[in-house]
């Protein structure tokens, strides 16, 4: 199955400079407990900015760079080959927004954290509510940032 997960703002955002906008520990929590044992497969960007492969997960990066190699991780260039390993296993794709994009045809469930603020973003989640359903939303407060954010679960109509 191929699963999103993702952290957006009110305005929609998910990123600025190639950095995560926030850190919200719990949201961070969430991200652990869903994808650990899990294939995540993110776009090239993303990695950079983790900066090393994801522990206890199978790490799938797709990028145009046909050279790229990666200690701990599965490079291919094409989202045939990476909807391939998707197939095999639970997967997450972790971002960012040009692999979210890509994959939204293909994903069949989506795990949203959403942000109560908007911020200046230049990272876009794709829109995704007219081809979605909600079925589930926790609501939780991060006192050390001062954010309200929802956990909230989606499933392809």
């Amino acid at each position: 199955m191929i699963n999103m997960i993702v952290a957006v703002s009110k305005n929609n955002q998910i990123g600025a400079n190639n950095a995560l906008p926030w850190n919200i520990k719990e949201d961070m929590k969430f991200f652990r407990t869903k994808t650990m044992g899990k294939t995540v497969i993110m776009g090239r960007k993303t990695y950079e900015s983790i900066g090393k492969a994801l522990p206890n997960r199978k790490n799938v990066i797709l990028t145009t760079n046909k050279d790229l190699k990666v200690d701990g991780a599965i490079v291919v260039t094409s989202i045939e080959e990476a909807i391939k390993i998707a197939k095999e296993d639970d997967t997450f794709i972790i971002g960012g927004g040009e692999i979210y994009n890509l994959f939204m045809p293909h994903a069949e469930q989506l795990f949203i954290t959403q942000v109560d603020t908007d911020i200046l973003g230049d990272t876009t989640f794709p829109e995704y509510k007219d081809k979605f359903r909600c079925i589930e939303i926790v609501d939780k407060t991060d006192n050390a940032q001062k954010f309200n954010y929802k956990f909230s679960t989606w499933v392809r109509i």
